[in-house]
């Protein structure tokens, strides 16, 4: 499946918002309309502003998780005719800024969904952590 980056925001907590156009064609003119949103948060930037954060150390995080953490959310349309493709990604664009958006610019963010991908995987590794 191709993807078309459509939009690449830098956002005030310093994660980048990346928003794809993953929209293939189904059968004749109807189309699956996707529109496929991925924050990008590199662990230096979480020990940029502050160490009070309750992270473990920055080298820790970055041997369990990698250097860049992925978030990925994706809406997506069924059966819709070519020509209301356009519309139709919008409103899936206007649905996820009034309601995403907000949400990922949050500055606790970035540390807060860190801390949930190393309880998650040391949940999965049988990790006390």
């Amino acid at each position: 499946m191709e993807e078309t980056l459509i939009e690449k925001t830098i956002l005030d907590n310093q994660a980048v918002l990346e928003i794809y156009d993953a929209s293939v064609t189904q059968i004749g003119d109807r189309m699956l309309v996707t529109l496929r949103a991925r924050l990008l948060v590199s662990v230096h930037s979480l020990y940029a502003t502050n160490q009070d954060k309750d992270l473990p150390p920055q080298e820790e995080v970055i041997n369990r998780l990698g250097e860049t953490l992925v978030w990925e959310h994706t809406r997506q349309r069924r059966f819709i005719d070519q020509q209301e493709k356009t519309s139709v990604f919008e409103s899936l664009r206007a649905d996820f800024d009034k309601n995403m958006r907000p949400y990922l610019m949050h500055p606790d963010f970035p540390v807060k969904y860190a801390k949930k991908q190393l309880k998650d995987q040391a949940r999965s590794a049988n990790r006390p952590y």
